[in-house]
């Protein structure tokens, strides 16, 4: 079966639109956002070693560093 012209013209106009939009995904992102994310993620990390060793002052600032602060800004930037 062949497909009708807007089918084949809905079909063209959507691949085109998906790697524009993966594009703009990938720059986005770049080598800051991940370097930051990674700082944030060892962060929170080391928050979460500190609260299970019962440090009350340590681990919440930071988790808040982490959670709060440094993850939106990997993200923002």
């Amino acid at each position: 079966m062949t497909e009708t012209k807007e089918k084949q013209a809905f079909r063209k106009s959507r691949n085109q639109r998906f790697p524009e939009t993966m594009q703009g995904l990938a720059k986005s992102f770049s080598q800051k956002n991940l370097i930051l994310f990674l700082v944030a993620l060892v962060v929170i990390i080391i928050g979460h070693v500190a609260l299970g060793m019962g440090s009350i002052t340590f681990a919440p600032i930071c988790l808040i560093l982490g959670y709060c602060i440094l993850v939106p800004l990997a993200i923002i930037l």
